[in-house]
């Protein structure tokens, strides 16, 4: 017979103990309650202290039957975020005895206060527990974990914003950004041939790729990278920043990157005017559906609305510019041309003066930055090259297509996403989301380039290995008329100066299929034909020289 086993008895009861302190603490949640006043500071400026004020309350009748007015009060405050805004004392102790009675509740008010520390968001937690003389824990009231939830009321909600002086100065980089970028939509209006943009709408299996990449797989790509890797650990404002850059329009310097590789730049102007327009409904449709969930608080009383108003005004502000310029190029072509001599070298001085100017000023930027935003920020340009390439080739485009769709999607317009970060949203989310674009901007040159440097090494292992060709001058004779002829014949395995170009024969009578506009098609030309051509490769030595 097997004899019964019993578990360890000192095991058994340090688990007595510990369902004990659970019903308790369970209990004491009940009737213990903790409120901020003011639950809500929107405006501490970084290096200033602010006071506010927690209230415990206790429900009389079960405080005076657990028989606690003996005990010690502690109560810690903790900051989410330290090296945003801390609490200047971070553990208070009070006597249980000393509370006022009001309304059928023991009250205990403490006054302290909060110093911010660097622009950001935070929440204050209370951590309330009962001790005896030697401040042993006898119970635990309350706790609110660092990932609590909207409806935690007790939650000091706490903003910190950048000192006013350095306000002015970011006021008047928001000024002149919005003034170059005004500049450079009518420089890009007047690259609009209205022309060639309804022949390649025309076709519009390429655009309707354009669009789709560009309103659709980007902003579901941005949620996604800033949900997954800055959401999740706190960073919204962050998130806000590559949200609004992922909704954005494609940028002017999509076009100059695409004739750089060899891109069909008719479709990516196309798309990029297309872009700038269709995005005043665009961007307040993806704020609507999904951005609105990056603008968030620690208090139940925060509310943070999408400020759609501000938005669509900023979006006017720019498209407006970018009509002049297409009205210029229509109305005033000479206008026109010299605007379009100064468009890319403009466009790569907004970019420097992105980067350069809007470092100088925002030199907060750089206490800000961390892995998850940089990542972030790279991530964002390379999955759109990658995604705007795949979509492009699996629907069967040509190569030209494929690079203008690519780069289209991948390049966003970083300076309308920081405009409508700093215009439109208030601080601190304005200006820490206002770093996201900047990374993102920085970011995009980087897989382009590497692609440029692959596209010349190809270009240039296909040149080395291409067979030399040279000009055939000739006169064909059709119905008794002489007509002049030039052609360009390729020497086979013959090695010649590929920079060398001169006639192999000149001013010769040849025979009458040459009369067109090259050699014989192989495929129809007669077994007579293809033999006298290869005599001609034959002598390509010797210029002038005719076979019989």
């Amino acid at each position: 017979m097997v004899a019964k086993k019993h578990g360890c008895p000192i095991l058994l009861f340090f688990k007595l103990l510990l369902h004990l302190a659970i019903s308790t603490a369970s209990s004491i949640h009940q009737f213990a309650t903790i409120s901020i006043q003011p639950p809500i500071i929107h405006d501490l400026v970084e290096d200033q202290t602010r006071n506010f004020l927690v209230e415990v309350g206790f429900d009389e009748t079960k405080f005076s039957s657990r028989n606690l007015s003996n005990s010690l009060l502690r109560l810690e405050l903790k900051s989410l975020h330290p090296e945003v805004a801390n609490v200047d004392q971070r553990f208070y102790t009070m006597n249980m005895s000393k509370g006022n009675l009001r309304d059928g509740q023991i009250i205990y008010q403490l006054n302290t206060s909060v110093t911010g520390r660097l622009l950001g968001k935070t929440a204050i937690q209370v951590h309330l527990t009962s001790t005896n003389e030697n401040f042993d824990l006898q119970h635990e009231f309350m706790e609110m974990p660092q990932h609590f939830e909207h409806e935690h009321q007790t939650a000091l909600d706490l903003w910190v914003i950048r000192n006013p002086n350095w306000q002015k100065y970011d006021k008047i980089f928001v000024g002149v950004l919005v003034l170059v970028i005004s500049i450079a939509n009518i420089l890009m209006g007047c690259e609009i041939d209205l022309n060639m943009v309804f022949e390649t709408i025309k076709k519009p299996i390429a655009p309707a790729i354009g669009f789709t990449t560009q309103f659709f797989i980007m902003p579901l790509l941005a949620y996604a990278i800033a949900h997954l890797g800055l959401a999740s650990k706190g960073l919204y404002s962050f998130a806000l920043g590559l949200f609004v850059t992922g909704c954005a329009p494609g940028g002017g310097a999509s076009n100059f990157w695409t004739i750089l590789l060899n891109g069909n730049a008719n479709l990516s102007v196309t798309m990029t005017f297309l872009s700038t327009l269709l995005s005043i409904v665009m961007i307040p449709l993806w704020m609507n559906l999904l951005g609105y969930q990056f603008l968030r608080g620690y208090n139940q009383q925060t509310t943070v609305r999408v400020p759609y108003h501000k938005i669509c005004s900023s979006l006017v502000m720019l498209i407006i510019p970018l009509l002049i310029g297409v009205w210029i190029a229509k109305w005033k072509p000479s206008w026109g041309a010299k605007a379009r001599k100064i468009l890319r070298p403009f466009i790569i001085f907004v970019v420097v003066f992105l980067i350069v100017f809007g470092t100088i000023t925002n030199t907060y930027m750089f206490r800000l930055m961390t892995w998850p935003a940089l990542t972030a920020g790279l991530l964002l340009p390379l999955c759109g090259f990658m995604f705007g390439c795949f979509i492009s080739i699996l629907l069967r485009q040509p190569p030209p297509n494929v690079t203008a769709i690519a780069i289209e999607t991948g390049v966003q317009n970083t300076g309308i996403a920081i405009m409508l970060l700093k215009f439109s949203f208030q601080e601190p989310d304005a200006d820490i989301s206002a770093l996201l674009p900047v990374i993102v901007a920085c970011s995009t040159p980087l897989p382009l380039l590497f692609g440029y440097v692959i596209h010349k090494i190809i270009k240039c292992a296909r040149n080395s290995t291409q067979t030399a060709r040279v000009d055939v001058e000739y006169v064909a004779e059709k119905d008794g008329i002489d007509t002049p002829k030039k052609i360009s014949i390729s020497l086979g395995s013959t090695q010649l100066d590929h920079t060398q170009s001169r006639p192999l024969i000149k001013n010769s009578r040849l025979p009458s299929f040459f009369s067109g506009s090259g050699l014989p098609d192989p495929n129809e030309a007669t077994e007579e034909e293809m033999e006298y051509v290869s005599r001609v490769l034959e002598q390509v030595l010797t210029p002038g020289v005719i076979p019989d």
